[in-house]
């Protein structure tokens, strides 16, 4: 009988272990005894052969099973990452890898223009108005640029009005390659002082752009205009008429400020004498956010204007505008 029993307490000692439950650890080793409470964020807590409950961190921990054998689910857990490591993989993240880098849409179009105002009052001694208006606005991708410009002026003296004229340019550039292009456009113009309803010039080109970034712009064209001019008196003229155009702009001493200078040459092909020619001149200046100043002389020249008109007109004037 007294074998029996010391048998049997050693079946029961010897099974036991295998009834508890189990913990697996990363380095290879195992610990046998009661979960008492297992809750995420907080360690393992874990009654085994030792005298005390333990706690036992999760990052320790490979595996868990219960009295059965069936592994049981452990908590979710996060290492904690040490800062300098979390920024440098937020860096990574966004920066492409080297031979990746994001290429621009070529069919993508950048918009850019600026609109400018000016006025002057003198109220006293003397009685002067004026107002001016212009904007330009450009959609351009790879191998095309539409470009649209508006400009009107107006003025008085002594009650007199010495100046009303009002312009529109449309045109259009159609890339060959990275320099050449072909173009046509579209100019409409009135000027009450010049006597002038309406001249109208549609034109086709060929153009050559010698550079177009921030920091410089020159391009230059020429081709043929057909050009229609309806005068005050009931008079016209049609012409065709040789063109020739060229516009500047470049940037000094790190955007401090600009100059910029643009003319337009047509050359009648019956009547060389009768040609007209057509200047903006000026320098821009920077005085806030997408904020600039502008002082600009417009020089035009109509070798053969109407009757009691002058062939040149000169304008000098100060602005304020807007670009983007």
């Amino acid at each position: 009988m007294r074998k029996i029993l010391i048998t049997s307490t050693l079946l029961v000692s010897m099974a036991s272990p295998v009834m508890a439950d189990q913990v697996f650890f990363k380095n290879g080793d195992k610990i046998t005894g009661s979960i008492v409470s297992m809750t995420q964020g907080a360690p393992l807590r874990f009654k085994g052969a030792f005298p005390s409950e333990v706690e036992i961190e999760w990052d320790h921990i490979s595996a868990l099973y219960d009295d059965m054998g069936r592994p049981i689910p452990m908590p979710v857990t996060q290492v904690e990452t040490p800062a300098e490591i979390t920024e440098a993989e937020e860096v990574a993240a966004t920066e492409p890898a080297a031979g990746t880098e994001e290429k621009e849409d070529p069919n993508a179009y950048k918009w850019s223009g600026r609109v400018n105002l000016g006025g002057r009052l003198e109220d006293g001694n003397s009685q002067k108005k004026s107002a001016s208006i212009d904007g330009e606005v450009k959609a351009r991708n790879e191998k095309n640029r539409y470009t649209a410009k508006a400009e009107a002026n107006w003025a008085e003296d002594e009650g007199e009005q010495t100046k009303n004229d009002r312009q529109l340019n449309l045109e259009y550039d159609r890339f060959m390659n990275e320099k050449w292009f072909i173009g046509s456009r579209l100019n409409l113009k009135t000027d009450e002082q010049a006597a002038l309803d309406l001249r109208t010039k549609l034109g086709a080109f060929v153009g050559y752009q010698f550079y177009e970034t921030k920091e410089l712009n020159l391009l230059t064209k020429a081709g043929l205009d057909y050009i229609s001019t309806e005068y005050e008196n009931d008079e016209s003229e049609d012409d065709i008429a040789a063109s020739w155009s060229l516009d500047y702009d470049q940037r000094f001493f790190e955007d401090s400020f600009q100059l910029f200078h643009n003319h337009d040459l047509a050359i009648p092909m019956d009547d060389t004498e009768a040609f007209l020619i057509e200047t903006k001149t000026g320098l821009r200046v920077p005085v806030g956010k997408h904020l600039t100043g502008t002082a600009e002389v417009d020089f035009d020249w109509d070798n053969m204007p109407a009757a009691g008109v002058r062939e040149q007109d000169t304008t000098y004037s100060v602005k304020l505008g807007y670009e983007w």
